[in-house]
């Protein structure tokens, strides 16, 4: 969920971006519940009922630090070629796997039925980032379509068979909620 807050000091226009997210995780193959709020770059992680605050930048593409409690952690996310991720986490892997409230795909970001075009779509809000592939373009299993950033990650969209990139229905910039269509793959 985004939330955009406007106000005005001394005819100073201040912009608000506010993320919040609620995640079903499995850690190290332990669930866990996690609530993310992001207010400008401040994160707040309610995880199993205990609160952390931190900041996060991503200095390089894929590499994010993390700085909770004055301890920097350098993390990096790995997909596997089973379709898992692991986070690693200063050289120590963790796996992970998010789902979200609403029930969203959260590997690949599609969703296709028995036969027609999938659907790729955003796993949570965020803002586009990259477009991959446009219409009409060849796209393999797996391979990605777009990247959504949220909270600083970048997560590709990708497709979850071959075919053809039938329509992309967002531009680079612009904001998507979860479970909005993005695209769609036949």
């Amino acid at each position: 969920m985004f939330r955009n807050l406007s106000s005005s000091q001394s005819g100073i226009s201040v912009r608000t971006t506010v993320i919040i997210l609620k995640l079903e995780l499995i850690i190290e193959g332990k669930p866990a519940q996690a609530e993310i709020t992001s207010v400008n770059g401040v994160v707040q992680l309610r995880y199993n009922g205990q609160l952390h605050e931190a900041r996060v930048s991503e200095p390089e593409s894929g590499i994010f630090l993390v700085i909770i409690n004055g301890r920097v952690y350098r993390c990096a996310l790995e997909k596997l070629s089973t379709g898992e991720t692991e986070v690693v986490v200063n050289s120590r892997r963790v796996s992970i796997a998010v789902s979200d409230k609403k029930n969203l795909r959260h590997h690949s970001g599609a969703s296709a039925g028995n036969g027609g075009p999938a659907a790729l779509s955003s796993p949570m809000p965020g803002k586009v980032v990259r477009i991959l592939l446009n219409p009409g373009d060849q796209v393999a299993a797996n391979q990605g379509v777009l990247v959504v950033e949220a909270m600083k990650m970048q997560n590709e969209i990708q497709s979850p068979r071959a075919g053809k990139v039938l329509e992309i229905n967002v531009s680079e910039g612009q904001t998507v909620n979860a479970g909005q269509t993005l695209g769609r793959v036949e």
